[in-house]
């Protein structure tokens, strides 16, 4: 019987160090480029949702610049889980009559004064859960209480006297997500207007509004029916420094800017 030789197995090449290497490398670019688009995209989606919560809040905000006896008054440091004050009732100068000024005028006595960034009035628009307030309670100082299983939310804004609404404050007033603190200046649509009422004809003076001027302190010597301002949308951070000036110096660029005319 003849011993047929068995078939020599044939050796498998295997990859050599440098074809390895640059495997390796290849998949790591393309690692690195998925990374740094899924880090963009992750980037324009908060964007856009911030974008969108700032959209949310500038009716809000309007509603509150129209009936400013809805905007909660905080005091610097104020971390109370309770709250009976209102801006009318936190500013002595802005209702000196209780409840005998329009509503525009309290409006106007508070924004009058921001002819410039550096004397903007800051506001802070958020979503928080609490037990509403009927209107006789807002205008009386009725004990607000907050309720963190309340469901649905509200959107409140509230003025806090030291212009940093701190992270005790929202999270002692049942604040959802982070808040939009709001830049509110007069509109340079008052450039070239007649602003003031001429006390001998009780008609506009023949005087117009520039840029940074002074307005009328008492609004019935201020001649026009209403008054426009500009709102500037940021997005609160509660770790950035304040002092004094609060936000007015951060270069931080606003994430929207909605012109507001409030009617008298």
């Amino acid at each position: 019987m003849n011993n047929v030789p068995s078939p020599v197995p044939s050796r498998r090449r295997g990859f050599s160090l440098i074809e390895v290497t640059l495997a390796i490398g290849i998949l790591g670019l393309a690692i690195l480029s998925l990374v740094g688009i899924l880090s963009a995209t992750f980037s324009q989606v908060s964007e856009i949702m911030e974008t969108n919560r700032a959209l949310s809040g500038v009716t809000r905000l309007i509603g509150a610049l129209d009936n400013p006896r809805t905007i909660v008054h905080i005091g610097a440091g104020d971390t109370a889980s309770t709250n009976t004050k209102f801006l009318h009732q936190g500013i002595a100068t802005i209702d000196p009559v209780p409840g005998g000024a329009p509503n525009f005028d309290l409006t106007y006595r508070l924004l009058s004064t921001a002819t410039t960034p550096a004397n903007a009035v800051w506001l802070y628009v958020y979503d928080r859960r609490s037990v509403g307030l009927d209107r006789a309670s807002r205008v009386g100082g009725g004990l607000e209480t907050f309720d963190i299983t309340s469901n649905p939310s509200s959107m409140e804004v509230a003025f806090v006297s030291d212009r940093n609404f701190t992270f005790d404050m929202g999270s002692q007033r049942n604040v959802i997500g982070a808040p939009m603190r709001v830049r509110l200046t007069l509109s340079r649509l008052l450039v070239g207007q007649r602003t003031v009422v001429d006390i001998t004809t009780s008609e506009p003076s023949a005087a117009r509004y520039a840029a940074g001027a002074a307005l009328p302190v008492d609004p019935k010597d201020y001649a026009l029916a209403y008054l426009p301002v500009v709102a500037e949308f940021f997005p609160h951070d509660y770790t950035l420094p304040t002092g004094a000036g609060g936000f007015t110096t951060s270069e931080q660029t606003p994430l929207l800017i909605q012109n507001i005319v409030i009617n008298r």
